[in-house]
């Protein structure tokens, strides 16, 4: 504790601004990983000290404060990770990097943005469309997750099916390294010159370095849209229907597909699925790609449903980040979700693979004694989700432990990854040496501690 008190006595010396106390716990002491999840984990953390920098010089001061006093700093974005990413495992220094919000220049003909790191992915879209530009990111929490964040955990968005994940949109990034080292990578799309810095720090969850700035991939605004709503009888229609619009090379702007369920549903079943699919670009294209698309649909018997149900979903996409984060300011996250706790797998699969593990992943779900609440596709046939509810023994309890142990096993053995959108923070930390293997998961260590070795920061996660 002592040398806590110290840390927070030299972060005053140096002028930045503070937030300590049972407020600072209090707000930043979870993200989204909280008593309601199957796999919810809390802060071990008695105190935190929350700094606020204005400037990577900021983050550098704040940096060598940890490093001198071998206090744990964790970066924070917008407090919406679902894996636990900034939950601090001990007292620690916070970097609130939300005050690091300025658009420094954006550049039409090379149609990229340079913004810091804390900027809110919603207000740099905004920023952007004065130019006739947008961001390729659009996540559900896209009001409030920053460009940091969404780096540092490798985010998808809705609009991934065009545009991927955040990672094939980022050129080049501006970090400070855990012994204040400020690294700046080269920001271009091509280059054959060694491994990837950019990517070593992408997905990194602030373990090995605080991302500062940003150089992004930005697109032109579409000249049309389209958006249709498609009816399967049977979930296996539908997903060898968009197996097949794919392989035409009929690719949307996004694309999410799912079973329809009144309440919690049998893990075993089989029910009616809904394909939403989104078509942007010009005028022509967009009605090209749609008159294919409506045929492929009546080949695989789908029905069409009406576009207002189409454009209800995409109109009110991130309504559930403006609710979570209300219910966050007057911390009652838990209450207002009592009776409605929940867990998730997001697993990226081989297309083959996908059918099996929705069966076989029901079975693990019923034998635990769990319902399932979604189940579906998001983007591209790989990438396979299941949310869940229920629990033979108590939902938080060994029956939730149990069966994510098993869901991670099955997409593992079956040559997948065990998430594709979210990070791994805490959550599924203890799965590392299954997803990369002893040998590499030892290397991750290896240079986590090389370039981190007094373990400053953001200790206790990515099983390093």
């Amino acid at each position: 504790m002592v040398g806590f008190d110290n840390a927070v006595e030299a972060l005053e010396r140096l002028g930045l601004k503070l937030l300590a106390g049972p407020q600072a716990l209090r707000d930043y002491g979870y993200d989204g990983l909280r008593g309601f999840r199957a796999s919810a984990r809390s802060s071990r953390a008695e105190r935190i000290v929350v700094v606020y920098p204005r400037s990577t010089e900021d983050v550098v001061e704040a940096v060598n404060v940890a490093n001198n006093f071998l206090i744990p700093i964790i970066p924070a974005g917008g407090m919406t990770g679902l894996m636990g990413g900034a939950i601090p495992v001990r007292d620690s220094i916070m970097l609130d990097m939300r005050e690091m919000n300025r658009v420094i220049e954006v550049s039409v003909d090379d149609r990229r943005v340079l913004c810091e790191a804390g900027v809110t992915l919603e207000d740099l879209d905004r920023r952007l469309r004065m130019d006739g530009l947008m961001l390729g990111h659009d996540p559900w929490t896209k009001p409030y997750a920053t460009v940091g964040g969404s780096i540092s955990t490798n985010g998808m968005g809705y609009t991934a099916a065009a545009y991927g994940s955040i990672r094939q949109q980022v050129l080049g990034l501006e970090a400070v390294l855990p012994d204040s080292t400020i690294i700046t990578t080269r920001a271009v799309e091509d280059t054959s010159t060694g491994p990837s810095l950019t990517h070593l720090l992408i997905g990194g969850e602030g373990v090995l370095g605080v991302i500062t700035k940003a150089m992004l991939r930005v697109y032109p605004i579409p000249e049309a849209m389209a958006l249709k709503v498609f009816r399967f009888d049977s979930f296996e229609k539908g997903f060898k229907a968009i197996i097949h619009l794919l392989r035409n090379r009929v690719t949307p702007t996004a694309l999410e597909y799912g079973e329809v369920f009144d309440g919690p549903a049998d893990p075993m079943g089989d029910y009616i699925s809904e394909l939403f699919i989104m078509f942007e670009g010009f005028g022509e294209e967009v009605e090209a790609k749609t008159r294919r698309l409506e045929k492929i649909m009546r080949d695989f018997d789908a029905v069409e449903m009406e576009d207002r149900r189409a454009e209800e979903f995409w109109e009110h996409r991130h309504d559930i980040a403006y609710r979570y984060m209300e219910h966050v300011k007057k911390d009652d996250v838990d209450r207002w979700m009592a009776g409605r706790v929940f867990d998730f797998m997001h697993v990226s699969l081989p297309s083959s693979k996908v059918l099996e593990y929705r069966r076989r992943s029901g079975e693990i779900l019923a034998r635990h004694g769990f319902n399932v609440v979604d189940r579906g596709i998001w983007k591209s046939p790989e990438n396979f989700s299941i949310a869940f509810t229920g629990g033979s023994r108590g939902f938080a309890g060994d029956s939730g432990v149990m069966a994510m142990d098993e869901l991670v096993a099955l997409a593992h053995g079956l040559g997948g990854s065990m998430e594709y959108c979210h990070g791994v923070g805490i959550k599924l930390s203890s799965y590392m040496v299954g997803e990369h293997g002893v040998a590499g998961l030892e290397l991750l260590r290896r240079i986590k501690k090389a370039v981190d070795p007094n373990n400053i920061m953001n200790p206790g996660k990515l099983g390093l």
